[in-house]
C-alpha cells in the first residue's frame, strides 16, 4: 500500500526537510458549514417521525336560526419519517510505506516505529481529512442519489467515478428534481444549461435578471412572506449576476451576512454563492464535453431543509489508533444521516 500522502511529487534531501510539517499545503476550497443552508436534527433514529400542523379549513357562514347545524372544520396535519442511512470512513496506513518517503523523519525508532499516531505526518493527514469530511457532508446532503450511475451507464456521474461515494441516500438535489417534475411551477429553466459544450453552458449576464425575477416573483407566496430567505446558487450564477450589475452603484445591493462577509442581494434577498457546488459538478457530473446543470439557484429557507444525524458529533468524531496485530495506524469516522425537505412546496429552483 502506498503512503496516503503522495510524496512522489516531491524531492527532498536530509537537509531540506526534517519534518513532514514543513510541507506547504495548496489552498483547498473549504466547504461551507452545513448549517448555513440547513437545519440540523441530532439524535434521529430510523422510523422517527416529524409531525407538522398546518392551517385550518374555511370558517364563517351565514348565521343560522334555531337548532343550527355545526360546520365541518379540520386542521391539516402531515408527517415525515427519518430513514437515516449508515456511512463510514476507514483509512489505514503501514509504517513500511513511509520509510522511503520524507515522512520517515516523523517516525519513531525501535519497536515503536510502527506507531505514528502522534507524528507530524498524522497531523497533516487529519487536517486534510477534516476538509475532505466537510466536502463529504455537502456531497452527501446535496448531491447523493440512490440511483446514481456514471455517464457510461446512463447516469450523470463522470465516467470512472466510484458510485458508492454518491449513492448513500437521496440528497436535496434529487428531491428538488423530483418535486419540480411533479410541480413545474417551482422550476425556472436556465437555457444555457442545455448547451452542447462548456462554452455554450456559460450563463449570459444579460439573462440573469430574468431568471432571478421569475425565481423570486413566481415563488410560493408563503415562502416570499418569510423573513431570512436566501438564494443559494452556484458560483457561476452568482458571477453572472455580478457581471450584469457592472456600471451600477452596488453598495445598496450588498448585505452583511452573519459570518461578516458581504454578498449581493436581489430584491433584498441575499445570494449565497456555493463554489463547492461548482467544484462537485465540474469534477463528478462531467461528460467530458458538458456539465450536468452547471448553473443552479435555489430560493429557499433553511428551516425547510433538514439534515438528521444519529449523533451530535457524527462527522467530527475522528478516531485514530495503532493496531498492534496488523502494525497499522487506522482512522475511522462513521454515523447515520438523512436529508429531508420538510415542506417540498416551499422552494423555487432554477437549473
Amino acid at each position: 500500500m502506498a503512503a496516503v500522502l503522495n510524496f512522489g511529487n516531491f524531492t527532498f534531501t536530509d537537509e531540506q526537510i526534517r519534518s513532514v510539517s514543513e510541507l506547504i499545503f495548496d489552498d483547498i476550497l473549504n466547504a461551507p458549514e452545513l448549517s448555513q443552508l440547513c437545519t440540523i436534527f441530532p439524535g434521529i433514529v430510523t422510523g422517527k417521525e416529524i409531525g407538522f400542523i398546518g392551517e385550518g379549513g374555511l370558517v364563517g357562514k351565514t348565521r343560522q336560526g334555531c337548532d343550527p347545524e355545526p360546520q365541518n372544520w379540520n386542521i391539516a396535519t402531515r408527517k415525515l419519517k427519518w430513514e437515516p442511512k449508515p456511512w463510514e470512513i476507514l483509512i489505514e496506513q503501514c509504517f513500511v510505506d513511509l520509510e522511503t518517503t520524507a515522512a520517515v523523519y516523523s517516525l519513531k525508532t525501535g519497536r515503536d516505529i510502527a506507531d505514528f499516531t502522534s507524528s507530524d505526518y498524522m497531523t497533516i493527514l487529519l487536517e486534510v481529512l477534516s476538509v475532505a469530511i466537510k466536502k463529504f457532508i455537502i456531497r452527501l446532503a446535496w448531491f447523493n442519489d440512490t440511483d446514481a450511475e456514471t455517464v457510461a451507464d446512463g447516469g450523470v456521474l463522470t465516467n470512472g467515478t466510484d458510485v458508492e461515494y454518491f449513492n448513500i441516500l437521496n440528497g436535496f438535489w434529487k428531491q428538488i428534481k423530483l418535486q419540480t417534475t411533479a410541480n413545474s411551477a417551482q422550476l425556472i429553466s436556465i437555457t444555457e444549461n442545455a448547451g452542447a459544450n462548456y462554452a455554450a453552458q456559460r450563463i449570459a449576464p444579460a439573462n440573469i435578471q430574468n431568471y432571478l425575477q421569475k425565481l423570486v416573483f413566481n415563488a410560493p407566496i408563503l415562502l416570499r412572506n418569510r423573513t431570512n430567505t436566501v438564494i443559494a446558487c452556484t458560483q457561476s450564477f452568482y458571477d453572472a449576476y455580478a457581471m450584469s450589475l457592472q456600471g451600477q452603484a452596488l453598495e445598496t445591493m450588498y448585505a452583511n451576512m452573519v459570518n461578516g462577509l458581504k454578498t449581493l442581494t436581489y430584491n433584498g434577498i441575499p445570494l449565497i454563492a456555493m463554489p463547492i457546488w461548482d467544484e462537485i459538478i465540474q469534477s463528478y457530473e462531467n461528460t467530458g464535453v458538458k456539465l450536468n446543470y452547471p448553473n443552479r439557484a435555489l430560493y429557499m429557507h433553511k428551516d425547510f431543509f433538514a439534515v438528521g444525524m444519529d449523533g451530535t458529533r457524527s462527522f467530527d468524531n475522528i478516531e485514530t489508533w495503532y493496531n498492534k496485530d496488523s502494525r497499522k495506524v487506522k482512522t475511522e469516522v462513521m454515523g447515520k444521516t438523512d436529508a429531508l425537505i420538510l415542506n417540498p412546496a416551499l422552494f423555487a429552483a432554477a437549473f
